[in-house]
């Protein structure tokens, strides 16, 4: 049995350990039994037991807590890019609680960058929002939206910390944003990152970037968001023809 158990891979050993985690029904941040425990447990040797669980703390579903062991991660968030729910609906269906704070709120010339993604004259006002986005306390999602300020009169006036932006637009300015287009990749964070997400300078993050939409096809808002992925993961529905990625 030893000999049998010794030839198991990583991810036999990984199945087995997300197999024990569910019949348990062991919760977030609930401990793992030590690596010896499950090493005989398992009849599997400790180097591909470790294997496992450094990828399963890769994949954020285990943490480890240096003298205490390995606990049980908090589920990530699943965002689909097709999906145009907005984040906050997208938690509270979960069951979490959102909150935001605030960072940096003002009205500023566009640049080139933010002329041409929201196709406005060089020189026009524009909002300009940053946030962090918590869920249960928890940095998550650090958060830039650029909105054109004639258009949206007063916008900075909103408390956005308790407002959310998409339902001021909708039940103030009578814009609805129906479609959108962003383009996801890999970052890693600069020290401002880091202290605002909680996380460790440069260290990896999702980066987003793109434009909400309105019916007319008018862009309405730019952003930019660098996103943990320990706390949220992204899909996609692929089709025979290509579509718009949009942003919820």
């Amino acid at each position: 049995m030893e000999d049998q158990g010794k030839s198991k891979s990583r991810n036999e050993a990984q199945e087995e350990l997300e197999y024990y985690i569910k019949v348990n029904r062991l919760k977030a941040h609930d401990k793992l039994p030590s690596e010896r425990e499950l090493s005989e447990l398992f009849q599997i040797n400790r180097s591909t037991l470790r294997a496992a669980i450094q990828r399963m703390m890769d994949e954020g579903k285990i943490y480890k807590i240096a003298g205490s062991g390995n606990f049980v991660q908090e589920p990530k968030i699943i965002r689909n890019l097709n999906d145009l729910d907005s984040l906050t609906e997208l938690v509270e269906g979960l069951g979490k609680k959102i909150h935001s704070s605030v960072i940096h709120a003002s009205v500023i010339e566009a640049n080139k960058q933010i002329m041409k993604k929201l196709r406005l004259p060089l020189g026009t006002k524009v909002f300009q929002l940053v946030r962090v986005r918590f869920i249960d306390q928890e940095p998550f999602l650090l958060e830039t939206s650029f909105i054109e300020h004639h258009r949206f009169e007063g916008i900075e006036k909103f408390n956005f910390e308790k407002e959310s932006l998409y339902k001021i637009l909708e039940d103030v300015y009578g814009v609805n944003i129906v479609k959108g287009q962003e383009k996801l990749t890999l970052t890693y964070a600069t020290e401002e990152e880091a202290e605002l997400l909680k996380t460790s300078y440069e260290s990896p993050l999702f980066f987003i970037s793109g434009t909400a939409d309105d019916k007319e096809d008018r862009p309405v808002e730019y952003f930019r968001s660098v996103v943990r992925p320990d706390k949220m993961k992204f899909s996609s529905i692929l089709t025979k023809k290509s579509e718009e990625v949009h942003h919820g």
